[in-house]
């Protein structure tokens, strides 16, 4: 028997950046891949990428060359300027970590953005809520060097 392990994990930036071009660092797929990855030998390829409402994407977590972990997104929702609402699958070697549905908030804030992630993560494995802690933790750090 599989147990399911539950969080929700919820992340707030703000950026020095309107709404609309923190917005465009998650539409452009050039963007994404240069502020997405967590880590300097970690990489991101997208076999896929389809950023629309019922659009998909599929990238891979590259590490040492080697690609490790898939990540399956379907975009739910996507309102210009304002949010983001994706379905996530991530697995390894053919095996399912983690399902997540996450959600991004773009809220004009001054003259910047403030950013409200939110996921909620049904995960597989014991290690997968670290993961997405690790991952987008660094991943919206990294983001704010798209506006410097």
């Amino acid at each position: 028997m599989t147990t399911i392990l539950h969080a929700t994990l919820v992340m707030e930036r703000r950026y020095n950046a309107s709404p609309k071009r923190v917005f465009d660092a998650w539409e452009n797929v050039e963007a994404r891949k240069r502020w997405s990855a967590p880590a300097p030998d970690i990489a991101i390829e997208y076999e896929r990428s389809e950023f629309r409402e019922g659009g998909r994407d599929i990238s891979h977590c590259v590490e040492n060359g080697k690609r490790a972990h898939v990540a399956e997104v379907t975009y739910l929702d996507i309102r210009q300027d304002q949010s983001i609402v994706v379905a996530e699958a991530v697995s390894l070697h053919g095996k399912k970590l983690s399902t997540a549905l996450i959600s991004v908030e773009l809220m004009p804030h001054g003259a910047g953005t403030e950013l409200l992630l939110t996921m909620q993560i049904a995960a597989f494995d014991a290690e997968m809520e670290n993961g997405y802690q690790f991952g987008w933790s660094a991943a919206l750090d990294n983001l704010a060097k798209e506006f410097a």
